[in-house]
């Protein structure tokens, strides 16, 4: 299954994105019921603190990734403008299985539009305009990853004013939007982004902690999947 088939089909789903490339913590969110898992490479990513290495140095861990994984949906964020996979490493990337790519638009190199078995997950950031939600929506992206925090308000509480946010955005481009957990959304936030049209939801480290243990990384997970089977 793809993964926008997985976003489109479920009426909400749990996305988690390790913190760190560890395949304890993967275990973990799929103990916790995660629907897809997403690891990164090629990054230096704001929210953990985490330096992530080349695909190079990551390509064994996400093979055992996707076999850990089986039927659960595993994505990657393969770069940015300073490093991102390779046309080569992504057609290795097609035959091992990944599901999905996720990264910013202002990053996204025209050949992995390209592909016909990874969904492409863009994320748009802060700077998006009314012209940019336009353009999104006549584009053959997939998913839309509405990541438009500013990174002074990473960890903050998620208010009203910023579901409202999304819920323009899905409605402005006619995508299936994921909301990243780049301001502290809790459990009980889940049905505001559900009944705002969003169609997922995916937890990082500003709500799991940057380092946290398998069995709280466990127990987070569980709560937000409680609170997507409560919907």
């Amino acid at each position: 299954m793809r993964f926008k088939n997985m976003i489109c089909g479920n009426p909400f789903s749990l996305v988690v994105s390790l913190p760190s490339n560890n395949l304890e913590l993967a275990k973990a969110a799929l103990e916790g019921g995660a629907d897809a898992i997403k690891v990164h490479c090629n990054v230096w990513h704001r929210a953990s603190g985490h330096t992530f290495g080349t695909y190079a140095d990551n390509r064994e861990f996400i093979r055992q990734l996707i076999d850990l994984c089986g039927d659960v949906q595993v994505g990657l964020m393969p770069g940015t403008s300073e490093a991102f996979i390779t046309e080569e490493e992504c057609r290795e990337l097609e035959d091992m299985g990944l599901s999905f790519v996720s990264a910013y638009i202002h990053h996204l190199p025209c050949f992995m539009m390209e592909s016909e078995k990874l969904t492409n997950a863009v994320a748009i950031d802060w700077t998006y305009s009314d012209s940019t939600l336009d353009a999104v929506r006549d584009s053959d992206i997939g998913v839309l990853e509405c990541s438009i925090v500013k990174g002074e308000a990473y960890g903050t509480d998620l208010t009203y004013a910023d579901v409202l946010q999304y819920q323009q955005i899905v409605k402005k481009t006619g995508k299936p939007c994921v909301v990243p957990t780049q301001k502290r959304i809790r459990p009980g936030d889940v049905k505001h982004l559900y009944r705002a049209g969003c169609r997922a939801l995916m937890i990082g480290a500003v709500v799991t902690g940057q380092e946290p243990s398998p069995e709280a990384f466990r127990e987070t997970v569980r709560a937000f999947r409680k609170a997507v089977d409560a919907l």
